[in-house]
């Protein structure tokens, strides 16, 4: 079974790649071979096509919100789903090619992600530093290994710096402790019902005045609970939006079916994204 994930080795998303497939192993056909991919576009669409059966993507962080790309791609793509999603605790490691202080690094390379996780350290510790984002916090650590003699620093976890041989200069420099990363296994069919479920949706309620509190009161009024509902531009034209909405529920209980049958009736479209089991956040040391 092939799997992507956004590499290079050594990024977050291997890492809880890694730790995923050890909690879930009954969704996993062995021998399981991981695949880097150096986008997030890149990944789901080479799973659309069929190149791999799953991609490990990161949907949202517990400081930054959503990730916007992997957001934008799945309300884009046919025919995936999210099967899982895992909650990994996300700590941060300032690294160097060579000993600095702090006050000598003149670039820090992460992804923007990253960068956004740690803006207090940045702003106190390495105010003089200019910010260059990365496709992946692994990419960063190979930008600055592959430069050595440059003042330059990467964000990103212990893990890239034991691989590539760096040097970890600070440890856990994110703003919260408590940062976390939310990642979703996608695949090709919806996951079967368990214990504790919930349902993400991808809606489309047009202009109509009104139209995203009717839609929403479709919901309420069968005491259906949302846990999120965050939009994003429809790419159409300006001021137009579509809504990812996560639902408690699997999406063929009879009412999660009679509300979206009921959108339907006024006009609201809907994408299925996934049902999947809900996770629980993993315990930090």
């Amino acid at each position: 079974m092939r799997i992507g994930y956004l590499g290079p080795t050594g990024s977050f998303s291997e890492e809880a790649l890694q730790l995923f497939l050890t909690t879930q192993p009954e969704i996993m056909e062995p021998p399981v071979e991981l695949i880097p991919f150096t986008t997030i576009p890149k990944l789901l669409t080479a799973c659309q096509a069929l190149e791999i059966e799953g991609a490990f993507v990161p949907l949202e962080n517990s400081t930054e919100g959503q990730v916007a790309v992997t957001m934008d791609m799945l309300g884009q793509t046919e025919n995936l789903y999210i099967m899982r999603e895992f909650i990994h605790p996300v700590d941060q490691c300032l690294i160097t090619a060579k000993p600095l202080h702090p006050q000598e690094i003149e670039q820090v390379f992460s992804h923007e992600q990253a960068l956004g996780q740690c803006r207090d350290f940045l702003e106190t510790q390495l105010p003089q530093a200019r910010h260059s984002p990365c496709f992946s916090t692994a990419e960063a650590a190979t930008k600055i290994s592959h430069n050595p003699d440059n003042n330059w620093a990467a964000i990103g976890p212990r893990r890239s710096a034991e691989i590539y041989k760096l040097h970890c200069l600070a440890e856990k420099i994110q703003d919260s402790m408590l940062n976390a990363t939310r990642f979703a296994f996608v695949g090709h069919h919806l996951a079967e019902m368990s214990e504790e479920d919930k349902t993400s949706l991808l809606i489309v309620t047009g202009d109509t005045p009104g139209a995203l509190a009717s839609a929403l009161q479709e919901f309420s009024q069968r005491n259906i609970n949302l846990s999120r509902i965050e939009s994003r531009p429809s790419k159409k034209r300006l001021g137009e939006y579509v809504f990812f909405i996560d639902i408690d529920g699997y999406v063929f209980s009879s009412s999660l079916q009679d509300a979206l049958w009921a959108l339907k009736n006024i006009g609201v479209n809907t994408k299925l994204l996934g049902s999947y089991p809900k996770a629980k956040p993993l315990a930090k040391d």
